[in-house]
């Protein structure tokens, strides 16, 4: 007599997953929608990257045999230099962000002095201001400085648009460490840099990396204030670079598209190994500030 109890229950279960999963049905197929959507143009990019002109105008959708390689080697040869000068630009600014932010956040999150407050809600309102404002400003800066067409020129103006969210962020998760760490540290004889060095800063690698990943994207994708600053072209980062690469190779699409491919590798690349920490910082910066 027990088997058939059993059966039924088994059925109802079946039953109660398949009513979930037709209740589920629309909004999966709107998911799949936008994911076709957003991937679409980026698959499409790949298959353009591999044809010819002649593939391309008589067939703009599919892929066709053979494969132009030699697209890829032709847009790297004068793309490469673009790459490295947007890696060392964006490098030494996450670099510079990284630390000080870390400092000024670890300093408005444990110390006290008078009109900390004041100053951090005086320092937290530049972020409202919009970057296009001090446009001209900052150009006329950089330029009485001598710094016109240098990498002085976008990594001093980075670091300092760069700077706001990232004390603002470093200071949220540094105060939400736990005060005990902090203790234990005095207690057996660490001094403050000790205790910023060797608690504070290994503790905030996920905050370190989120401020790392979205300094690197600004940076990476700006092209309003290189346009504005470097003239050189040896010196033009990937989004300036790559203006210039599109104006020379506008009737190429297959070299056109692969260097586009190619100017996207290295992002792909940092987001894949950093993922993890990136995601980690967002939550514990959305849960904890």
């Amino acid at each position: 007599m027990s088997r058939p109890s059993s059966d039924w229950k088994l059925l109802l279960l079946i039953r109660k997953r398949l009513r979930f999963g037709n209740r589920d049905l629309p909004f999966q197929l709107v998911l799949i929608a936008f994911g076709i959507v957003t991937f679409f143009p980026l698959v499409l990019v790949v298959i353009t990257s591999f044809k010819s002109n002649t593939q391309f105008y008589h067939n703009f959708w599919l892929p066709e045999l053979p494969l132009h390689t030699g697209n890829y080697s032709s847009a790297f040869r004068i793309i490469w230099r673009y790459i490295v000068n947007s890696v060392i630009y964006s490098g030494s600014t996450i670099c510079l962000i990284a630390a000080i932010a870390s400092v000024a956040g670890y300093v408005f999150a444990r110390f006290r002095f008078p009109f900390k407050t004041a100053l951090f809600l005086g320092f937290i309102t530049l972020i409202m201001v919009p970057g296009v404002l001090t446009l001209a400003p900052r150009f006329v800066l950089v330029r009485d400085l001598g710094m016109v067409n240098t990498p002085f020129a976008l990594i001093s103006v980075w670091v300092s648009g760069g700077l706001v969210l990232s004390t603002w962020l470093m200071r949220s998760y540094f105060e939400s460490l736990p005060q005990e760490l902090f203790d234990a540290a005095y207690v057996d004889g660490a001094a403050e840099w000790q205790v910023f060095i060797y608690v504070s800063v290994p503790l905030a690698r996920p905050m370190i990396a989120t401020v790392a990943m979205t300094t690197l994207i600004g940076t990476w994708n700006d092209l309003i204030w290189p346009l504005v600053t470097i003239t050189d072209k040896d010196k033009m980062p990937l989004a300036m670079g790559l203006m210039q690469f599109s104006s020379d190779f506008e009737t190429d699409w297959g070299t056109l598209f692969a260097g586009y491919v190619i100017s996207s590798i290295p992002l792909l690349c940092v987001f894949a190994v950093a993922m993890r920490q990136f995601i980690s910082g967002l939550t514990s910066g959305s849960i904890k500030a």
